[in-house]
């Protein structure tokens, strides 16, 4: 049974003969029950100061949970960057070194194209070298003849045989060009 400090206040006791002083008891109750008073209030303020801890407790875990939560939001998201920029790294440097190779190839084909155009030019001098070196051969002969004195008329006939036969010298010499190589 729970005493509040109105029953301490409302208590009556039996009297006796040679009992306790009535009025030292009342006095004694009602110190009693104003202590209880104090003590009830008090008790009631720290419950209250226990509730209100309580609620800020419950209030700090939540707030640990939403912090852990975000933390562990925050180490997933950076984990994702990281693979994802690794992953791109990846891309880039196999895209890179597939534009090199490619690059690369269309050199050595340019050289390759730019060897071709060389060596077709080398042939073309040597040809018109030889074709020069034919002409002048004619030219000559015809100066010695010219010089010694045998006086030869072109004639149609002879223009296409020195022409033939310079044509066939001008080839001989580039066959021979081909040979020294």
């Amino acid at each position: 049974m729970k005493v509040t400090p109105l029953d301490i206040r409302k208590q009556e006791f039996k009297t006796t003969f040679k009992g306790y002083d009535k009025h030292e008891v009342d006095i004694f109750l009602e110190m009693v029950a104003k202590e209880m008073e104090e003590l009830i209030r008090e008790n009631n303020t720290l419950i209250e100061q226990v509730r209100e801890l309580d609620a800020k407790i419950e209030d700090y875990r939540r707030m640990e949970k939403t912090l852990q939560d975000t933390l562990m939001s925050a180490q997933k998201t950076t984990d994702e960057l990281r693979r994802n920029a690794e992953k791109e790294a990846e891309l880039i440097i196999k895209n890179a070194k597939m534009q090199a190779d490619e690059i690369i190839q269309q050199a050595k084909q340019e050289v390759q194209s730019l060897m071709n155009q060389i060596s077709a030019l080398k042939t073309q001098r040597d040809g018109f070298i030889a074709q020069m070196r034919g002409v002048l051969q004619s030219q000559l002969r015809m100066l010695d003849e010219i010089s010694t004195g045998k006086t030869v008329e072109p004639t149609i006939h002879t223009r296409q045989q020195r022409q033939k036969q310079t044509s066939e010298e001008g080839y001989r010499s580039i066959g021979d060009l081909f040979k020294e190589r």
